[in-house]
């Protein structure tokens, strides 16, 4: 599964009807945190700022939308995904670079 790291933007207008969805949703046991195809690593809130911060696993896009669609059109949290990568797939690919750089000398 790919790594991502997604920064959310909760709207002040829905900040407290979404977070008392989610206060619904955690006591719940938070069934959609781990899903086949997507796992949470961890969730980080900045209530001041109404920004969410999400690391996850998925296996693909659909697998990350799903995840994340209700928040959306229930709320009008808006993300941002980027894929990431592990210090291990870092030094890896790095190295793999640093052989193709020294090929080319």
């Amino acid at each position: 599964m790919q790594f991502y790291v997604v920064n959310g933007q909760v709207p002040s207008e829905t900040q407290d009807e979404g977070y008392t969805a989610f206060i619904d949703y955690m006591e719940n046991g938070a069934p959609e945190d781990k899903t086949d195809g997507f796992e949470l690593v961890a969730r980080l809130h900045m209530p001041e700022s109404g920004r969410i911060c999400v690391i996850c696993k998925a296996v693909d896009a659909k697998a990350l939308f799903r995840h994340f669609m209700f928040w959306r059109s229930m709320f009008g949290v808006e993300f941002e995904y980027s894929p990431a990568l592990t210090c291990g797939e870092m030094v890896e690919m790095q190295k793999q670079h640093n052989t193709r750089l020294g090929a080319a000398d």
